[in-house]
């Protein structure tokens, strides 16, 4: 018959237990079932596992972790500096660009390293490592701003030379001073409708712009020069000597190209300058650029130097130019 486990035989269990004996060993001196003493056997107790965060060392007074807050922040900022220097290149050449692809993965990598350390002495190995990435900065910097002046020089070289053009073109397109002529293509590029852009870009525009003028035809319409149409009417309102100027210069203009047998053309030029001196508007604008359209072509087919007529237009007296 078995015996009824009680609380006497669990203390006897784990009092044999306690004494090193084995399961079985303990199932014999009590007389029990062998899976009975290894149900009531005590359980063993494991020492505590100190969680991470317990084993860290003790907190660093506060005058030691301000001194390491204002090290690493004062390090931080250094490295941010440095990085902005290195944006501001654009890699002039592409043994400048790869230097600055390396240089920027240092710095972001001591950034990284700066925002983990936990002491001064690890903040001074990471200033000194930020100290030769400064030299490769500075060696950088000294080899790519000429060459980056170089290209900004170029470029606005480029700009005036593109604007002189510019210039040129709208003086044969609607023959206004050349101080006239430069607001009318500002105007134009800062009301791009594009945006974003450079200035040589919307110098690129304009260009097109005069272009179209130039292919225009006597059945053409002018709504894809409309940006370049109202600018150009602006600047007749309430600018009378602009539109004598440009009366002038197209008479001119008519007696050096047309030849007698040029009957429909001489009707086209009264009928502009009937517009002209009536009122100024869009049509009057368009007339104009239609009416030099035509001198154009009539002008090449006739081997007229046209870049003289321009540098003689140029030297109008000052009553008629204004």
């Amino acid at each position: 018959m078995s015996k009824v486990i009680n609380e006497d035989i669990i203390r006897e269990i784990a009092t044999y237990a306690g004494k090193g004996y084995a399961r079985a060993e303990t199932a014999r001196e009590l007389h029990l079932d062998r899976k009975t003493v290894c149900k009531y056997w005590p359980k063993e107790e494991k020492p505590e596992v100190k969680k991470e965060e317990e084993e860290a060392k003790a907190k660093l007074p506060i005058e030691q972790e301000f001194d390491l807050l204002t090290r690493k922040k004062q390090a931080d900022l250094e490295l941010e500096d440095m990085g902005i220097d290195v944006e501001d290149t654009e890699g002039e050449t592409v043994n400048l660009m790869n230097r600055r692809e390396v240089i920027q993965g240092q710095i972001k990598l001591l950034r990284k390293k700066l925002a983990e350390t936990e002491s001064v002495a690890d903040v001074d190995k990471v200033r000194e490592l930020a100290a030769k990435v400064k030299n490769n900065v500075t060696a950088l910097l000294a080899e790519n701003e000429p060459l980056r002046k170089q290209r900004q020089e170029q470029k606005v070289k480029k700009e005036e030379s593109l604007m002189q053009a510019r210039l040129n073109e709208l003086a044969w397109v609607f023959p206004c001073r050349r101080d006239k002529a430069r607001q009318i293509i500002n105007k134009l590029i800062s009301n791009d409708v594009r945006g974003n852009v450079d200035r040589t870009g919307a110098l690129y525009r304009v260009g097109h712009l005069l272009m179209t003028a130039e292919d225009l035809g006597w059945d053409d319409d002018t709504s894809d020069l409309k940006s370049l149409v109202t600018e150009c009417a602006n600047l007749l309102q309430g600018n009378w000597e602009e539109v004598e100027r440009i009366w002038e210069v197209v008479y001119r203009r008519k007696k050096r190209i047309l030849i007698p047998s040029d009957e429909d053309m001489e009707a086209k030029y009264l009928h502009m300058v009937d517009l002209l001196t009536s009122e100024v508007y869009e049509r009057s604008v368009g007339m104009v650029f239609k009416f030099n359209a035509a001198l154009s072509r009539l002008a090449d087919e006739r081997f007229v130097d046209t870049e003289e007529l321009l540098s003689k237009e140029a030297l109008l007296p000052g009553l008629v130019i204004g």
